[in-house]
């Protein structure tokens, strides 16, 4: 009777929720994007390995309970051209699948403490082989190194317990009891790379008479919450000091003031032997230079004998600024160029790319002997890291 019941429950539960056999993918932001790093980690040893990850719960594309039938994994893919990456096998492999309210942030290295009250063992001690990877293109590999579930899993129909936040974050679990050497490299959140754009304006005329190119301002290609940032200014005058502008936008008005949109003219454009109405203070003008951004807070850097420049910043913690946008500007010192002396790069922006909230607990060991030694019970805590998943 109980085993009836059991069934009923839960054809009436995948009546409920039809779109739970929809893939989906975990982050959700990383459709169509290929993860910022590489890792060997859990498939590319000889070793045994417990292998924790959990997912934050704003990672995911869905909301609510979910049945989840399967799990498959993208291979790296390197860049440009992905060489090709061999079939290994076979490997013994052992799946759990839990809902947490530990966080990627409060991730235990011991790797019991992290389950929530639902685990449950999807997979046991299932021999596998990883599928061989053809040589491709830039992008990310198909996510096809799968992992059907003998035990299909509920996602979120677990109670909040009283007091305590609700286990709504993803937890995956794989134990490889055995596997050959090799490698095998899967496509690992890890870094990433931050939208960039370059804006506003620069005249040829800004710039410095003996250099065939105009002053330009680069930076790093992966803005990360919590890490340091740097910005790179180019064909400068050599051993000019120079002063990088910042702000959130690049909208509005110099000063704030809507009758000088942005970007402004440091000369007046009706007669550039002039400075334009908003910087007449300044006396004179830079022709063909231009305010890309309404300056709100500056930092001081000094070029080299080559007219490169460095400016290190620190992007602020916290899984709340990715996606936030920063402007920034170079204004450079150059006494042969106009008679303000003062030339500008154009605008550019970059937008924090990560970390996004994804964990991973690991510990390789030796799983030879008999009896096989058990699984370790702590691992390695790397925040940040893990494997770009589909689930079905």
């Amino acid at each position: 009777m109980t085993s009836q019941v059991a069934l009923r429950t839960v054809g009436l539960l995948a009546t409920l929720f039809p779109l739970t056999a929809q893939t989906a993918l975990v982050p959700a932001a990383m459709a169509g994007v290929e993860g910022g790093s590489a890792s060997n980690v859990p498939f590319g040893s000889s070793l045994a390995c417990r292998y924790q990850v959990i997912y934050d719960a704003e990672e995911l594309s869905w909301t609510g309970p979910r049945l989840i039938q399967g799990l498959r994994f993208r291979a790296d893919s390197p860049g440009a051209t992905s060489p090709m990456i061999p079939a290994k096998g076979f490997l013994v492999v052992t799946i759990r699948m839990s809902t947490t309210a530990v966080s990627s942030a409060s991730a235990s290295s011991i790797f019991d403490d992290n389950y929530g009250e639902d685990v449950l063992t999807v997979l046991t001690a299932l021999p596998v082989q990883l599928p061989m990877q053809p040589a491709s293109g830039a992008g990310p590999r198909p996510a096809n190194v799968l992992f059907t579930f003998a035990n299909p899993w509920w996602f979120g129909l677990t109670p909040a317990r009283p007091n305590q936040p609700p286990p709504d974050n993803l937890l995956i679990e794989i134990q490889i009891l055995s596997q050959p050497s090799g490698s095998y490299p899967l496509d690992n959140l890890g870094g990433c790379v931050a939208a960039t754009t370059t804006f506003g304006n620069q005249g040829p005329a800004c710039t410095v008479p003996a250099l065939s190119a105009p002053p330009a301002l680069d930076s790093d290609r992966s803005m990360t919450a919590g890490q340091s940032f740097s910005w790179r200014l180019m064909d400068a005058p050599a051993n000019a000091p120079f002063v990088l502008a910042f702000n959130v936008t690049a909208q509005g008005g110099l000063f704030g003031n809507p009758l000088y949109p942005l970007p402004y003219p440091m000369f007046d454009p009706q007669n550039p032997s002039q400075p334009s109405a908003a910087l007449a203070t300044l006396q004179w003008p830079a022709p063909d230079c231009w305010l890309n951004i309404d300056p709100a807070v500056t930092l001081f850097g000094l070029c080299d004998a080559s007219g490169n420049g460095v400016v290190p910043t620190q992007i602020p913690p916290g899984r709340g600024n990715v996606g936030f946008e920063l402007f920034a500007q170079a204004l450079i010192l150059s006494q042969t160029s106009n008679p303000l002396q003062v030339i500008t790069t154009r605008g550019r922006s970059s937008t924090v790319c990560g970390p996004l909230g994804v964990t991973r607990i690991f510990a390789f060991y030796d799983g030879s002997g008999t009896p096989a030694p058990p699984p370790p019970t702590a691992g390695a805590v790397q925040y940040g890291l893990g494997p770009v998943i589909e689930v079905f």
